[in-house]
């Protein structure tokens, strides 16, 4: 028995094919075992030529230069966990078996038999290889519906026969099947010695393309750092749920889920709060300007890249205040704390993307006339003729920006009946709306 050294980092392994396309395989599982926080290794069974709309063609590895990866792994790492997707043929199935059976990994097995889009990805006489000499060494088996029927047999179309054919995969050999959501409405069936779970979900629109393997490769990556089966089916789950909703509209065909988005947005979310804090600080160090607040207070926000609500944007938590000569934030930076800035960013977004934050300050004719001379774009709209149940800062935003024909730099308007007149700074981020504020300021104190 070879001594292997000692690792505190989980190291897993996927055993399947590549996608061209980067949506499934071999790339859907790096990327989930990436954002999972283990070490992920593969061998590659078989190269495709897809996209999202379907195979084009497959292109198999020789069994020799599988089992040469396998084995070369093997000798240098301590694999923690393994899955296999795409297996292509009987003799690589053949070898994967002998390979796992060899060296008593823990693993995963997705049933891979046809791409999303569309393709065939096993070969038909691999499948009874599949059924005889892997699933037997299998910690649990993830099929969806379509290859719960080919291993077991059975017709599945509602609880009662996810429920049978699972209890026959049991009974090929695996400790544990996983019959995953579609015709389930959204829920997924787990059986293991005699026990059943269900693990709701539900059936949730956008991308599509590469769920099953992020689903198998999310267990994978839980297994492997200490949970019980359940636990990692349900926490495998979520996982996939929040990448499809963090898919992006990317090809012709299902888009490819986001494994990444979760950890991209808090990090947006992150960078966006440190904006936004350096914004405020910058603008409460410098007592000039007090000079631009009007009496209701101003604020400043930000939004993250790709915002939709309002608590996708940072605000300051109340306004910005006059206190004697100098400037006070009556609250913290916070997500969600001003409707009022973020309609104006929102709405800005909606013309312009990179257009993501905003703030207000006191009109006066001499603040106009120090923006016209800096150069800045200037745009305004008219609260009179505001439509009966709008959002004034959404219609007058957008009043404004077609009326310029692009976001302009400052949108002001004259107010209305209790509403004081306001200018509003648009920029690309918070420290530069800031930046703008501060030096509409000093040239303001120049005149």
């Amino acid at each position: 028995m070879r001594m292997m050294p000692s690792y505190t980092y989980p190291v897993v392994l996927t055993i399947g094919g590549s996608d061209s396309s980067g949506g499934a395989g071999i790339q859907a599982d790096l990327k989930t075992f990436a954002t999972l926080g283990v070490h992920g290794t593969s061998a590659i069974t078989a190269v495709t030529a897809q996209n999202t709309t379907g195979v084009k063609n497959v292109f198999g590895l020789s069994p020799e230069a599988v089992s040469w990866q396998l084995e070369a792994l093997a000798e240098d790492f301590e694999i923690k966990c393994a899955k296999t997707g795409m297996l292509y043929s009987a003799k690589t199935t053949s070898v994967v078996a002998d390979w796992v059976r060899d060296w008593d990994i823990s693993l995963v097995l997705d049933p891979v038999m046809e791409a999303e889009a569309g393709g065939r990805l096993l070969d038909p006489d691999a499948v009874e290889v599949l059924r005889k000499r892997l699933m037997p060494l299998a910690s649990v088996v993830t099929p969806n519906i379509f290859e719960a029927e080919v291993l077991a047999g059975i017709k599945v179309n509602d609880e009662k026969t996810a429920k049978a054919a699972a209890e026959r995969i049991l009974e090929l050999g695996a400790e544990a099947a996983i019959i995953t959501g579609g015709h389930l409405k959204g829920a997924d069936l787990l059986a293991k010695a005699g026990d059943v779970h269900i693990i709701s979900g539900a059936i949730e629109k956008g991308g599509n393309h590469g769920v099953g393997c992020t689903y198998s490769a999310a267990i994978t990556a839980y297994l492997a750092k200490g949970s019980a089966l359940f636990d990692a089916a349900h926490d495998a789950k979520k996982f996939a749920t929040t990448s499809i909703l963090k898919s992006r509209n990317l090809g012709r065909g299902p888009s490819p889920v986001n494994q990444l988005g979760e950890v991209l947005e808090e990090a947006n979310r992150y960078q966006t709060y440190v904006q936004m804090s350096e914004a405020l600080e910058m603008l409460v160090s410098d007592p000039l300007f007090r000079h631009l607040i009007p009496e209701v207070g101003s604020n400043v926000g930000m939004a993250i890249d790709g915002a939709t609500k309002l608590e996708d944007i940072a605000a300051v938590e109340g306004r910005l205040v006059k206190s004697g000569k100098r400037v006070h934030a009556s609250g913290c930076v916070r997500f969600g704390a001003s409707g009022h800035v973020a309609r104006i960013i929102l709405a800005a977004m909606s013309f312009d993307s990179k257009t993501r934050a905003a703030m207000n300050v006191k009109l006066s004719q001499d603040l106009l006339d120090v923006c016209s001379r800096m150069g800045l774009r200037i745009a305004s709209f008219d609260r009179a003729c505001e439509p009966s149940g709008s959002h004034t800062m959404s219609w007058g935003t957008c009043q404004a920006i077609s009326d310029c024909g692009k976001v302009p730099d400052i949108i002001w308007d004259k107010g209305g009946p209790g509403k004081e007149p306001m200018v509003r700074i648009l920029g690309s981020d918070a420290k530069k709306v800031a930046d703008l504020a501060l030096e509409m300021a000093r040239q303001l104190h120049q005149i």
